[in-house]
């Protein structure tokens, strides 16, 4: 009982002391702050970092960009991105670089199933080496047909300005465009000459969010596979993933120089030669001008901010496939 009666009043004062002496403390400290050293400005604002596209980006297919001796090399062409002048190039550097170019004149079967996916498939692991094939086609998985997977290019574009391209292209047709008729001729006068703004304010099919087209840039990296049908943030991912494991380069419309630049690198056996020979088709021909959409009217910035929700998707892939390009470009020692 003695023993407990010492303690209680020392405990006490123990902590009567302890509660001055912190206090002389903190009184000191703040002294301190405030006449020497102005006490920081706390922002408790959640800062925003910039959006990156990288997942664990996969900058090139094969371990340091070695394609020399690839055989084979499968150009699974995306539309109003570039790949008609890509086929006029390919074609000059056939004879120079001696290879076999084979071009595919369906250019409405984008997505294959069954047989005649099998078929096709057959078909590209019989061509002789070395070759290039290109074909409007979604990117096919080779092995799973037990064929042997050719290494993949292709070329894109800002998909609102893909879309607007092929807007019209479809009523009017490009200069140097044999068939700019026969695409007359499916629509009215008046359907004709609806502008891009007045078809996305008016949500009409064509440039409906639900519109096929509407994610036609993931389609074609994601694949012949149901999931790639509708649009979804699983297809961006497998068209991700695809381009990573299997496209030695996806190069940027806006960048084309750059482009040609790059395979001349990584590939000089299809390509040797590429940027010289495009400068020189340019002198001698009027490739660039047939290549321009006729009657081409740029949409307002409304309508860009509209058609961006509409095509996210799309520009998803978009941004992935360009910064990889830049890695790529920057570490070739590439500039524009």
């Amino acid at each position: 009982m003695k023993a407990a009666a010492v303690v209680v009043p020392f405990t006490a004062l123990c902590l009567c002391v302890g509660v001055w002496t912190t206090g002389l403390f903190n009184a000191c400290y703040k002294e301190v702050v405030d006449e020497r050293l102005p006490a920081p400005k706390q922002n408790w604002t959640k800062r925003e970092e910039p959006e990156r596209h990288r997942d664990d980006l996969r900058v090139w297919a094969r371990p340091k960009h070695n394609y020399s001796h690839v055989g084979k090399v499968f150009y699974n062409r995306l539309p109003k991105c570039g790949s008609r002048a890509m086929k006029v190039l390919i074609a000059q550097l056939e004879e120079k670089n001696q290879f076999k170019f084979f071009t595919d004149k369906n250019l409405h079967a984008k997505a294959l199933h069954g047989e005649p996916l099998l078929r096709f498939a057959q078909m590209i692991d019989k061509l002789p080496r070395p070759s290039i094939y290109e074909k409007h086609t979604y990117f096919i998985d080779f092995p799973l047909l037990d064929a042997e997977q050719p290494i993949y290019i292709n070329l894109v574009r800002d998909p609102i300005e893909r879309r607007v391209s092929a807007y019209y292209f479809l009523r009017y047709g490009r200069y140097g465009n044999d068939f700019a008729p026969i695409l007359k001729l499916r629509r009215t006068e008046e359907q004709r000459n609806q502008t891009f703004d007045y078809c996305v304010v008016n949500n009409l099919k064509e440039c409906s969010a639900t519109e096929p087209n509407s994610f036609i840039l993931t389609q074609y990296f994601c694949g012949q596979s149901t999931i790639c049908m509708k649009p979804s943030q699983a297809a961006v991912e497998v068209a991700k993933e695809n381009i990573r494991r299997h496209y030695a380069v996806v190069g940027v419309l806006e960048e084309f120089s750059s482009f040609l630049k790059v395979l001349e690198v990584v590939m000089p056996q299809f390509f040797r030669g590429a940027q010289d020979t495009w400068q020189d088709l340019n002198q001698q021909t009027n490739l660039l001008e047939d290549q321009r959409t006729i009657n081409r009217s740029p949409p307002s910035p409304r309508i860009r901010k509209i058609m961006r929700e509409r095509l996210k998707l799309d520009y998803q892939v978009y941004y992935f496939i360009r910064e990889r390009f830049h890695i790529q470009k920057a570490q070739l020692g590439i500039q524009d």
